[in-house]
């Protein structure tokens, strides 16, 4: 298992229109226990078994939900937002009631610089870890 950092963008609406996951959606769909899917522009980035970190980026910068990559991504066809992979994740309820909380702001990051979907460093995992409970 690998721990990612995924961020979102909220000003992104998925290829059917449906608005991008916010934090209160994102706490929604944990209480509904079903799996939610969720797009790449590179299939490398993601695997089976990961877990995710969810960034929002704006308005605050912060983390404040908690995904398990439940299965490979696969390719779909065009995407408006030129994600050409999508693989389902099924969110924490547990720590994303935690981070919804006490989100992890960018300034508490000690990986500060990153741009796209990568690895989460050690000392941001102790962070992330212990806003969400675990």
């Amino acid at each position: 298992m690998r721990e990612r950092l995924y961020p979102v963008d909220p000003k992104s609406a998925d290829r059917d229109g449906t608005p991008p996951p916010s934090e209160n959606r994102c706490l929604k769909h944990a209480e509904t226990r079903r799996p939610q899917f969720w797009g790449l522009r590179a299939k490398r980035h993601i695997k089976a078994g990961d877990r995710l970190w969810i960034y929002f980026k704006l308005p605050l910068g912060r983390v404040a939900a908690m995904a398990d990559v439940e299965d490979e991504p696969y390719e779909i066809t065009h995407d408006p937002d030129g994600f050409l992979w999508e693989f389902p994740a099924l969110l924490n309820l547990d720590a994303t009631r935690a981070l919804n909380r006490d989100p992890v702001p960018l300034q508490d990051f000690a990986d500060k610089r990153f741009q796209g979907v990568h690895g989460v460093s050690d000392a941001d995992l102790v962070t992330f870890r212990g806003h969400a409970g675990m």
